[in-house]
């Protein structure tokens, strides 16, 4: 049986000194479930080069690192450094500003993932919040693979899964779950019931059941069961990212770094972006 609705591969964007790969948002898809961003960064060298400081109001951002080591800092004082395996999470909520910057003396590769996702209504103008999240504090298990030798490999970022629950404090029922296949494995997974989920793939080669075609690195599938058969046919492992939840709250209004949910509630956060009111990073905005 066919498990996806649409298929899509994800664009490059230029992003500061580099190119990333942007799954979400796309013309016909604004979200998945609260997810409304997804851009792949890497791999590549870890330039000691700062993204600049620059705003965000209405979402939560997660940077997850599959490699490397960055450091957070925001206009209301928060500063923290992740090392791969772990995530950056700041609720941008009213407006915030952030920098990120690549720490090659740490690893000088920085390979990995930067997600949005939109606040609900009722907290879209909250206080801004961050929280640095090691590798360490990700559960991690493995399940045996129902076809092939070896073990599944699950990380939980965020949400609940098996009676797990991840640390990224999102703020609507969601998920965002890693899973690591081995070479010529097979999986099935119970997603929770009620949302709506789609799989990136991250590398390798994956094949969601009764789609012949794999997905592979910038491959997006939005998915129509819950119930996910993933395939490994490679030669090495894979990699996928699952994510989804309860469907965003619309309207989804788009505007740069900000997603609000009326064109006043954008044109706000813009002014008061410029006068100084989410504070200032690096002599941003002044």
């Amino acid at each position: 049986m066919n498990t996806t609705a649409q298929r899509w591969h994800a664009q490059e964007a230029p992003v500061g000194h580099f190119t990333v790969l942007r799954a979400l948002p796309m013309h016909a898809v604004q979200a998945v479930g609260p997810f409304v961003f997804l851009d792949h960064f890497g791999p590549f060298d870890a330039s000691p080069e700062t993204l600049p400081a620059h705003p965000h109001a209405g979402i939560e951002v997660m940077t997850y690192l599959l490699e490397g080591a960055n450091e957070h800092r925001d206009s209301a004082g928060h500063r923290g450094i992740v090392e791969a395996g772990g995530a950056q999470w700041m609720r941008a909520g009213r407006g915030i500003l952030h920098a990120e910057t690549n720490l090659p003396h740490i690893c000088p590769t920085i390979h990995g993932l930067q997600i949005w996702a939109r606040l609900p209504r009722a907290v879209q103008h909250s206080e801004p919040a961050y929280r640095a999240i090691a590798a360490s504090e990700v559960p991690q298990w493995t399940v045996p693979a129902t076809q092939g030798s070896g073990e599944v490999g699950l990380r939980l970022l965020g949400g609940i899964f098996e009676g797990r629950q991840g640390p990224i404090p999102l703020s609507a029922p969601s998920l965002l779950l890693h899973v690591q296949l081995p070479a010529a494995s097979r999986v099935a997974l119970n997603l929770p019931a009620g949302s709506e989920y789609g799989a990136y793939g991250i590398d390798g080669a994956t094949r969601l059941d009764g789609v012949e075609a794999a997905l592979q690195r910038g491959d997006f599938a939005l998915l129509d069961q819950t119930t996910l058969v993933l395939d490994n046919p490679g030669a090495v492992t894979s990699n996928v990212l699952l994510l989804g939840g309860e469907a965003a709250e619309r309207p989804l209004v788009f505007g740069g770094p900000f997603v609000l949910d009326s064109p006043a509630a954008l044109r706000q956060a813009q002014r008061d972006f410029y006068a100084g009111k989410m504070g200032t990073l690096d002599g941003v905005p002044f």
